[in-house]
């Protein structure tokens, strides 16, 4: 006899056991700390009648559906799961939005729209940006867990201005205490940032989320709650937001999501326990919010330190594991395909970049292959795939002699890149990084305008890249697919296009023999 599934519906928690047992159990529920300190906050007995029984869902003023439950026969502990699996229902049930194009621009409405990328939004949010613990000019409060936050209306505005005008945005959420608009409140910082994050190491630019205290876990869960419950049902004044992608890229995590350096099991305790809370967070108030992991290409290689450098495949993997163990939950992936070369934007000519499941990378040229890998039985939540984003990732076009033909191969590589992701069937996004040139990002020329400083949104000259973007989805993309085809070369554009089979290659036994 094992717990099999935890709902949480309207004013009870139903617990559901694998057979239809009749008599008496103790619960306990305990705070869902990871490598911390837990509290015990319920211990009772229940009784079961055809396997099923039905808890209180709340308790003054904390919601049973972010707990940790076990169940007891006698000292026996059950086997089974421990986390709720579904919310059954939300102050707002209805479909997650239908969109006319995966076409987006990291950008505002006013830059994206007249290029057809006035779907949907992509902003970045930083948690220590939006709230503060204690009262101040210029904040306005939010009750969550029986604890009042402040939320700074300053990082409202500039939020609501970013994703205004598009018919829904997914957020990358963020926990940077020095970027991003971060208010640099010492204690917000001691309770939202990881307690092993390096804050003296050069290239550390975010946190990962603390998941090991009831505080760090709390602020964080405030912070999607306020989100989800303010804009995820949205409206024309506001606009909507009805993802978020939790951290960015955490395969590099040393740079991304620190927490210093841990093995990728320990890293993927606590994430998945961030992934949780925040489904948890939003999806009481947008049954269909949609909670997405971040990684970069690195799919089945490690690129630095042990510890810091994760391969994306064992992590996917880990989360999968992780909810099987503990209770499955509706997590999406947002993946960032750059080409093998960040300097060089002719992802046909990638050589680590296969299509078969273990490949080294996934960029443009393969990234048929996550969704094949998605699709593998384990990963599924109750029998459907998974969605993908492809949330950032775009075409360096370089200063140097070749930065004509840099310039002119982003072009037929978005062309390309776009039909390869519009005939995915899990795809919802595929957004170019940047929109104009950012003269401090790592040295690289990404935007389809070139930069400059006196110009309004400092929006200087087009590249040819930027016609591609406009033509893709309309009647005009046509020109735009042989300009593609010209520059990439006829057979290699239709090889790519029309994606050979993805084999997962057996092991290399060629040097055990002897």
């Amino acid at each position: 006899m094992k717990l099999i599934d935890i709902i949480a519906r309207k004013d009870d928690m139903k617990i559901v056991l694998d057979e239809a047992y009749c008599g008496t159990l103790e619960i306990t529920e305990e705070t869902p700390v990871i490598h911390g300190e837990n509290t015990v906050l319920l211990r009772q007995m229940l009784t079961f009648e055809d396997g099923i029984a039905l808890v209180s869902r709340f308790a003054g003023e904390h919601d049973r559906a972010f707990g940790r439950f076990y169940l007891y026969a006698g000292e026996e502990k059950l086997p089974g799961i421990c986390y709720t699996t579904e919310i059954e229902e939300s102050a707002c049930s209805e479909k997650y939005p239908a969109l006319r194009t995966i076409k987006s621009l990291n950008t505002g409405y006013k830059i994206a729209a007249p290029l057809g990328c006035d779907q949907q939004g992509r902003p970045d949010i930083n948690l220590p940006a939006f709230i503060s613990l204690r009262e101040q000019p210029g904040t306005f409060p939010y009750r969550f867990e029986g604890q009042t936050y402040y939320i700074f209306e300053d990082a409202v505005r500039a939020m609501e201005a970013a994703i205004k005008g598009y018919k829904v945005s997914t957020v990358v959420v963020l926990n940077s205490p020095c970027r991003f608009g971060s208010k640099k409140e010492q204690d917000m910082l001691d309770t939202c940032l990881h307690p092993k994050f390096e804050k003296d190491a050069p290239y550390a630019f975010i946190s990962a989320f603390n998941m090991t205290t009831v505080e760090g876990q709390r602020v964080f869960a405030a912070f999607l709650s306020f989100l989800s419950e303010k804009y995820a049902c949205g409206n024309e004044e506001t606009g909507r937001i009805n993802g978020a992608v939790i951290s960015n890229e955490i395969n590099l995590q040393y740079n991304w999501g620190n927490m210093g350096p841990v093995p990728k099991e320990y890293y993927m305790e606590e994430y998945t326990e961030a992934m949780r809370l925040a489904w948890l967070a939003t999806a009481r108030h947008f049954r269909n919010f949609r909670i997405y992991i971040s990684l970069a290409n690195n799919w089945n290689i490690e690129v630095g330190a042990p510890g810091y450098f994760y391969r994306g495949k064992d992590l996917i993997d880990l989360l999968g594991e992780r909810c099987a163990q503990d209770g499955n939950f509706p997590w999406h992936v947002a993946h960032h395909p750059y080409p093998e070369s960040f300097d060089h934007p002719d992802f046909w000519n990638d050589r680590w970049a296969t299509f078969e499941l273990t490949t080294r990378l996934i960029t443009y040229k393969n990234m048929e292959v996550l969704e094949r890998y998605m699709s593998k039985p384990a990963l599924l939540y109750k029998g459907v795939q998974r969605r993908i984003l492809f949330s950032e990732q775009g075409f360096n076009s370089g200063s140097g002699p070749l930065s004509g033909l840099m310039k002119k191969h982003a072009a037929a590589g978005y062309v390309l890149s776009f039909l390869k992701a519009r005939n995915m069937k899990t795809v919802d996004m595929i957004t170019h990084h940047s929109t104009i040139d950012n003269p401090h990002e790592f040295g690289l020329n990404l935007g389809i305008y070139e930069y400059d400083k006196d110009a309004p949104f400092c929006k200087g000259k087009a590249k040819p890249i930027e016609n591609m973007v406009r033509a893709m989805d309309t009647p005009y993309e046509g020109p735009a697919i042989e300009y593609a085809r010209q520059v990439i070369g006829e057979e290699m554009f239709d090889y790519l296009l029309n994606v050979p089979e993805i084999i997962e290659r057996p092991q290399d036994l060629s040097n055990e023999f002897g």
